[in-house]
């Protein structure tokens, strides 16, 4: 994200970026007609021939009937010494606040204020959406993970509407359940397809086993893609944290037990860049 003027190239690994390979992204919602029209536009998400599509209900469903939740549960209510039965609605309770609930017409909603935002944050927005096009593709057989940087609160947002501007399946999102102690931001923020994990798991296996089958039932089925920050947290300091492991076992357990043919995993890179003008005043 810079000024108006063409990206710099990015020198990653010894390779350089070709900086024709992006587009601006702003200039495109103004050659529709702004924000309005954008956001209105007919939509037509790709969708799986061989995948029955499950409503949120039913993925929630799924989790607490799969073996690995059930086990959890009976381990559980023997380690506590509680009726089954109650160790249960602690599961069913766990789930209900973790799970997105998504609504494509909360999402225009939505979309619309955060892009009337961006457009007032930033001059230009760069973006290799040839890649996302090609994405698009991979999603009628494939799982898809985004795994991007997370540098700003805008992270998370911004990746979504690409994916809605290119007609690709808009990601399920991990999110802080801090997010929750606004009932309103959390309430639109599940309806745009984010769902609520701990910070920390700490030792606590029966939420981890929950936790894990929720993730695991999205890429077993392939709902929709999943959307990780890898390393957990915020970045304060603009540089990258180290990774959370346990987020990539999760991951790549499916992979690992062939329960899925293929995982495409993509690390993305969101930069923003900052052009500081220097006047000079003559006498």
């Amino acid at each position: 994200m810079s000024s108006s003027s063409p990206p710099m190239p990015l020198t990653t690994l010894g390779k350089t970026a070709n900086p024709n390979e992006y587009e601006e992204w702003l200039s495109e919602i103004d050659a529709v007609g702004g924000e309005l029209a954008w956001i209105r536009k007919r939509k037509n998400f790709p969708t799986n021939p061989t995948k029955i599509e499950r409503s949120s209900t039913e993925i929630n469903l799924s989790v607490l009937h799969s073996r690995q939740v059930k086990d959890a549960i009976e381990k559980e209510a023997e380690r506590r010494q509680l009726p089954k039965e109650e160790v249960k609605k602690e599961a069913t309770e766990i789930i209900e606040n973790m799970a997105q609930n998504f609504n494509l017409s909360s999402v225009k909603v939505v979309g619309y204020g955060v892009v009337k935002a961006i457009k007032n944050l930033f001059d230009a927005i760069y973006v290799n959406l040839k890649a996302l096009r090609c994405l698009r593709e991979r999603l009628n057989s494939d799982s898809i993970v985004f795994i991007p940087t997370h540098k700003t609160y805008a992270d998370f947002l911004l990746l979504s509407l690409l994916c809605y501007h290119e007609n690709v399946t808009l990601p399920a999102i991990a999110a802080g359940s801090d997010f929750q102690q606004s009932y309103f931001l959390g309430e639109a923020l599940r309806r745009c397809g984010a769902f609520f994990i701990r910070r920390s798991f700490g030792d606590d296996a029966f939420y981890w086993a929950i936790f894990s089958e929720y993730i695991q039932t999205h890429l077993i089925h392939a709902d929709r893609p999943l959307e990780f920050f890898v390393e957990g947290t915020r970045s304060r300091t603009g540089k990258s944290l180290h990774p959370k492991y346990g987020l990539l076992q999760c991951l790549l357990e499916p992979y690992l037990r062939a329960q899925v043919y293929d995982l495409v995993c993509l690390l993305l890179l969101l930069n923003i860049i900052t052009v500081y003008y220097l006047c000079f005043f003559y006498r």
